[in-house]
């Protein structure tokens, strides 16, 4: 697969599933949620607090609806990952295998052009993405953001199913155990 291939993936990947129950994990949140395209459902593990979204709040994105989310809008761009289509330099593609679904992992790296669902919790955080969110007159610090995303979706469907930002300062994480998709 090239990187053409996972951007057409990530591109196509809202119009690859109508349902979906999933097991979302990440440093902060577990949820066991269940989708229909603009509906969320879920429970927090362990506390088993339900949650039940519908629509999701206005976004600047302007290409098509985002999904309802439970924390912030990365979970939407999980969901529709078609910020990673454009802006964003691809390499190190390889076949994986997540919970028992092939996917397809590689490196991300943001670039001028980089235009993710909301910069505050792009799916590529980086220094692109930062200056999106503060100004171009922001400037890193050593250290402060991950020098690449190591990123992997679903073959059949097309959504972020594991991402880990390699250094910065948050050093951040998720994965998505799919269950389920129609």
């Amino acid at each position: 697969m090239s990187p053409d291939d996972v951007r057409e993936l990530a591109r196509e990947a809202h119009a690859r599933w109508t349902t979906l129950e999933i097991v979302h994990r990440s440093p902060d949140e577990e949820l066991h949620a269940w989708l229909r395209h603009g509906e969320l459902d879920a429970v927090r593990l362990p506390r088993g607090e339900r949650i039940r979204e519908r629509g999701a709040p206005p976004s600047s994105f302007q290409l098509r609806d985002v999904e309802p989310y439970p924390t912030n809008y990365q979970w939407s761009a999980m969901l529709d990952p078609y910020e990673l289509s454009s802006g964003v330099t691809i390499s190190d593609v390889r076949p994986g295998e997540l919970s028992g679904r092939p996917t397809v992992a590689f490196t991300a790296r943001a670039e001028e052009g980089y235009d993710p669902i909301c910069a505050c919790c792009p799916l590529v955080f980086s220094e692109v993405s930062e200056r999106l969110e503060r100004g171009d007159s922001w400037r890193a610090r050593p250290g402060e953001v991950p020098d690449h995303v190591e990123v992997a979706l679903d073959l059949e469907i097309g959504i972020v199913v594991s991402s880990r930002d390699h250094g910065g300062r948050l050093a951040d994480w998720f994965t998505n155990e799919i269950v389920s998709a129609t």
